[in-house]
């Protein structure tokens, strides 16, 4: 699911920045989240005899991880979105 949040640049509302840096922040995070998940992706060696299972527990570990860069690129999309209207004037 793709979910665009677009605050309006207003006169009385929060600033260009305040509204662009947590999501440059959370991006941030996101990767170094993806990063430590990618340690626990599953190995064979934890799965003894079973490559099947192991096989099937990387999808959902995956899974995860597309969920994450998807939630990146929305935020990315949002603060670029913020910066685009501060550039107009808004």
């Amino acid at each position: 699911m793709t979910t665009h949040i677009t605050p309006q640049l207003n006169h009385n509302g929060s600033s260009a920045c305040d509204l662009i840096e947590p999501r440059l922040t959370a991006t941030s995070l996101i990767d170094k989240l993806v990063n430590v998940l990618q340690q626990a992706t599953p190995n064979a060696r934890d799965y003894p005899g079973n490559a099947t299972a192991c096989t099937a527990d990387r999808e959902p570990h995956y899974d995860r991880i597309r969920a994450l860069r998807d939630l990146q690129g929305q935020l990315i999309a949002e603060a670029l979105a913020v910066q685009a209207q501060a550039q107009e004037g808004r």
